[in-house]
């Protein structure tokens, strides 16, 4: 120890700083920040060499007071409670918003000493208007007490006083009085997620019990083949005795055989899987903890295509020059199919179908069912792996096989990975394909994921455009419904979100010419961009007539 140090005073507690990139602390207090004022003392100089090293003489330093020399203590990051409103750093735009506490878990971090072990705190928080996938844990250092500046600062940004899409024909800009028809048909024109409070009161005792069991994500990233994704939502992934994932036949069967309980929708009881990173075979679909185990799994994995019959092919586009798929065994790159459809039975598939749903649930907020998966048929699109030769599924629908509503389409869902490849236009086509062959007009359960609704609405106003300019703009409501096979409800609700609709004389009306046709077209992208299925490419045969279904608690596979 040099003279020096013996006469710096005693060591500060370090701070926690708010980097986004957990918690660390914060830089030790030199001797430079530990000097004397100048008036302080009469002897006290800094030397000229060095990095602010200290250097006076003994009474000097013994004159001037210890206590005044120092820099006030950081202060220690306060501890919040489930239901406090804070400000929070959020990770996807490293910005402040306003948030609310959902969950506390103490984090142990361990000083330089066993003297120096703290147990700080990690907070579950949710985002004042983003949607629940956006919730993520926090370290303390990164929330700060409410206030209203961040939500006026927030408004500041955006000219139309915070409303979801500036425009005249937004509620605010307009000067006719909000009346709830209005606020709900524009929520539903701009895919707006409409508040609990607007819900019926029915409605709105499920959706908080929903919330309260899904609030927290129990898995933060998933790993499938190449791709490593971080989770949205809550999935009720069980749990076995020991403490790990289940991902064979026997976890899942476990989890099937509560189909009865409680939930109606045959998941688990707690305790379900938590952790930070899940592993998930890109071909069968189970999961596991440790990346040991899914290498273990994959060298023995013979799954090359999901468990059931290839419905539609969508052959690849051979290239400029490349050698054609007719010349022979050869040409191995072009072989086989690019994009395919396998049909699955849920009853002869549990396994498969139970695990594609808890994997679906990441993803989706509103899912029901995980484990009732007999009484519904999955359709899942793949790609082929050039590098393996093996269909890897990148989206997948569901249906029921006798639905009392004749819904063509229970759940959809577009993995992450693949989205914005028109993978969604694709899987919603072939669900209309399939009605188109059944003789009937078909719709989606209601409700529509927040995605889902944008997906549908863009495909409905793309085929009903098409059908516009196909008959110069000359078509009723009526007409477009048996060209296209949706339910007039959905062709009035894509003309509706175009201003392309009127109400006259008692019934409503297409209010369009070809011009105004084809500009909505050309803002899609024209008429030729909807990436649809080839009827002539689809084997597949309506089955024979199924028996009328059981009531069932829960309602649809959403």
């Amino acid at each position: 120890m040099t003279a020096s140090d013996a006469e710096m005073p005693p060591a500060v507690e370090p701070a926690v700083l708010a980097n986004g990139a957990g918690d660390a602390p914060a830089p030790a207090v030199t001797a430079k920040d530990a000097r004397a004022p100048p008036d302080a003392g009469a002897g006290a100089k800094i030397a000229p060499g060095g990095a602010g090293d200290l250097a006076a003489d003994a009474p000097a330093a013994a004159a001037a007071p210890p206590a005044s020399t120092l820099e006030p203590p950081a202060a220690v990051p306060k501890a919040w409670a489930k239901g406090d409103r804070v400000s929070a750093l959020a990770t996807f735009d490293r910005t402040y918003h306003p948030a609310d506490v959902i969950d506390v878990r103490p984090v142990a971090l361990s000083g330089d000493s066993p003297d120096d072990a703290r147990s700080l705190a990690s907070y579950y928080v949710r985002y004042a208007g983003f949607d629940k996938r956006l919730d993520e844990w926090l370290p303390g250092s990164a929330l700060e007490p409410y206030t209203s500046a961040v939500e006026e600062a927030l408004c500041d940004e955006k000219p139309d006083g915070c409303s979801p899409r500036a425009g005249d024909d937004t509620p605010r800009a307009s000067a006719r009085k909000l009346t709830r028809n209005l606020k709900r048909r524009y929520n539903e024109i701009n895919n707006v997620a409409g508040a609990v409070e607007d819900l019926a009161p029915m409605d709105q005792k499920l959706e908080k019990e929903h919330d309260e069991r899904t609030k927290v994500k129990n898995v933060k990233v998933i790993e499938c083949g190449k791709h490593e994704v971080d989770a949205w939502y809550f999935s009720p992934y069980p749990r076995d005795s020991r403490g790990g994932a289940n991902g064979g036949e026997s976890g899942s069967t476990r989890g099937g055989s509560t189909a009865d309980g409680p939930s109606g929708s045959g998941a688990p009881p707690p305790p379900h899987v938590e952790c930070d990173k899940l592993f998930v075979c890109e071909r069968c679909l189970k999961y596991v903890r440790k990346r040991s185990t899914l290498a273990r799994h994959e060298a023995k994995c013979e799954a090359r295509h999901p468990p059931g019959k290839m419905i539609y092919e969508h052959k690849r586009r051979p290239a400029r020059g490349a050698i054609s798929s007719e010349a022979g065994p050869g040409s191995r790159e072009l072989v086989g199919a690019d994009l395919a459809f396998w049909e699955i039975d849920g009853a002869k598939m549990k396994v498969y179908c139970q695990n594609l749903c808890l994997l679906a649930k990441l993803f989706l907020d509103h899912k029901t069912l995980y484990f009732d998966v007999e009484p519904f048929l999955f359709y899942v699109l793949t790609e082929r792996d050039p590098e393996t030769d093996a269909h890897v599924a990148v989206g997948y629908f569901s249906k029921e096989k006798a639905s009392l509503e004749e819904y063509n389409l229970a759940c959809i869902l577009t993995l992450p990975p693949y989205q914005r490849r028109g993978y969604g236009s694709l899987l919603i086509s072939m669900s209309y394909e399939l009605s188109r062959r059944e003789g009937k007009v078909g719709t989606p359960e209601r409700p529509l994921s927040d995605l889902g609704l944008v997906s549908y609405r863009s495909y409905w106003c793309r085929v009903v455009l098409a059908e516009l300019r196909r008959h110069k703009a000359s078509l009723s409501l009526k007409d477009l419904s048996a060209a296209t096979g949706f339910r007039e409800a959905d062709v009035a609700s894509a003309l509706t979100s175009l201003n392309l609709l009127k109400y006259w004389k008692g019934q409503h009306i297409v209010s369009a010419t070809p011009k105004i046709v084809d500009d909505h077209l050309r803002s899609f992208g024209g008429p030729d961009a909807l990436f649809a299925v080839n009827p002539e490419w689809v084997r597949w045969e309506p089955p024979a007539a199924a028996p009328a279904p059981a009531n069932r608690k829960g309602g649809g596979d959403r």
